[in-house]
């Protein structure tokens, strides 16, 4: 997401952290049931980011608290919205999905989502496999959660190289207490 390059002009503090590593030596996040602890380990990502989260509170004037990811981490960016809506105030994120069942996420406060998501994404289905919801159903959850009371089509974006034209079709959630967004590339 090019964070890195943006720190100095946009004036915020990036923590990177990474997640365990599985039995191949790829890291992961224990985000949702459907993601992506195969090894089960039941290791807390949620308490440590927390964690990581409180730390960097205690020693810094931080004002706003926002967690990004692509696939996994998008998927973990959810988990810590459903968890600590009391310090998350937003989530970005790439082909991710919030919880199958919304029961699971007791979120309390207004988190900003914005949600980003690949119409032809053969891995994290856009339309959901049964396991986790679709691209549209999670952005929506988040919607109904804000007391959204209706929806509007965006400016369309050109986001992607090696496709002519605007192929990001935004939709942005009206009549709520936070911000909710859906584009669909």
């Amino acid at each position: 997401f090019r964070f890195a390059a943006q720190i100095e002009d946009r004036r915020f503090l990036l923590v990177l952290p990474t997640g365990t590593e599985d039995a191949d030596g790829a890291n992961f996040w224990n985000a949702t049931d459907a993601c992506c602890d195969f090894g089960l380990t039941g290791v807390d990502d949620s308490a440590y980011l927390r964690g990581l989260v409180d730390e960097a509170l205690g020693k810094f004037n931080i004002s706003n608290v926002g967690f990004s990811g692509h696939s996994n981490g998008h998927f973990m960016s959810y988990r810590m919205a459903c968890d600590h809506s009391d310090v998350v105030d937003a989530i970005a994120g790439l082909a991710g999905a919030t919880w199958l069942d919304d029961s699971m996420c007791g979120a309390t406060d207004p988190v900003a989502v914005l949600h980003v998501h690949g119409d032809a994404d053969d891995v994290i289905e856009y339309e959901g496999d049964g396991v986790f919801p679709s691209a549209p159903v999670s952005a929506q959850t988040w919607a109904d959660r804000a007391g959204c009371t209706g929806s509007m089509e965006g400016e369309a974006l050109d986001l992607l190289d090696g496709i002519d034209g605007a192929e990001t079709i935004t939709q942005e959630f009206t009549g709520c207490g936070s911000d909710v967004a859906l584009w669909t590339m």
